[in-house]
């Protein structure tokens, strides 16, 4: 993999975008499958399903098969993926849509300080900055939906899960910078469907629902979506710090309520378009720093 590139941060920072817009759009259609689906099923399937696009990707790439210490390097990441998918799952079917995006926004900030703490990154003052300012952008959205009467569920569970899946998101990402510089992309890629798969299909299989014909095709359609964002993320990874890529999740938000309105019928109120264009200027920050 070639070394960070602190000069050109833009193309790493807009390939992450593209990573996370796609996760964004995973999230939208798992909140509007079934409910009575066993969330534990659809983490499975998302990972299953992954696994021979993985291996097409591989096998047109040329690349070669994950070394063992490879595997010893990433299956740790692939448990922390099962915990996170399906904490974050659990969230999206329990909570709202804006409340649970708002609370899984605590990962940023937490991904800024474990690159600094476990990768030796630098805080710099103007990507701290950055994050900060991103954060009052999540906070502003997250006032306005949180204020509404009917907006803050009383579900702890869904809370609970919301922030957990942000810790253990944030802690897979800070990993992934460790490992993405030494390890091929299709290896990271692949490893981190296999594990999950074989952690998550014994627990699917044992409270198995029979799904719809039709549900079939959309496990495919998460699988496709969650294989493209895991390359390019890992992509992205290679060759920026994590603590500068840690904003790029707060551009989801505006795309969040796009999404929200055209599926979901939501309408995006004032301060939804001022967060957004808080968030867009911290972005815009840390496409600007250089080393």
């Amino acid at each position: 993999m070639p070394p960070t590139d602190h000069a050109r941060p833009a193309v790493p920072f807009a390939v992450a975008t593209g990573a996370i817009l796609l996760f964004t759009t995973m999230d939208a259609v798992v909140k509007a499958m079934p409910a009575s689906l066993p969330t534990i099923q659809v983490v499975a399937m998302r990972f299953v399903f992954g696994i021979p696009l993985v291996l097409a990707a591989l096998w047109w790439l040329g690349a070669g098969w994950p070394s063992l210490s490879s595997w010893k390097a990433n299956a740790p990441r692939g448990v922390l993926n099962v915990a996170s998918t399906l904490l974050f799952f659990t969230a999206l079917r329990r909570l709202p849509f804006a409340e649970a995006l708002a609370l899984s926004y605590l990962g940023p900030l937490i991904l800024a300080l474990l690159a600094a703490a476990m990768l030796g990154e630098r805080l710099r003052a103007s990507v701290l900055g950055a994050v900060l300012l991103g954060l009052v952008g999540v906070a502003v959205i997250a006032w306005d939906a949180l204020s509404d009467s009917a907006g803050f569920s009383a579900d702890l569970v869904g809370i609970a899960a919301a922030v957990g899946s942000a810790f253990t998101y944030a802690l897979n990402n800070a990993l992934l910078r460790r490992q993405a510089q030494r390890d091929h992309a299709t290896s990271i890629v692949l490893i981190q469907h296999i594990v999950p798969s074989l952690v998550a299909l014994p627990f699917a299989l044992a409270d198995w629902h029979a799904p719809a014909p039709l549900v079939w095709p959309v496990f495919v359609l998460l699988a496709a979506i969650g294989v493209s964002g895991h390359f390019l993320l890992t992509w992205a990874f290679g060759r920026a710090p994590a603590g500068m890529l840690a904003v790029v999740d707060y551009l989801a938000l505006p795309y969040a309520a796009a999404l929200g309105f055209l599926v979901f019928g939501e309408v995006p109120s004032p301060a939804v378009w001022l967060g957004a264009a808080l968030i867009v200027a911290a972005c815009l920050i840390v496409t600007r720093r250089r080393a």
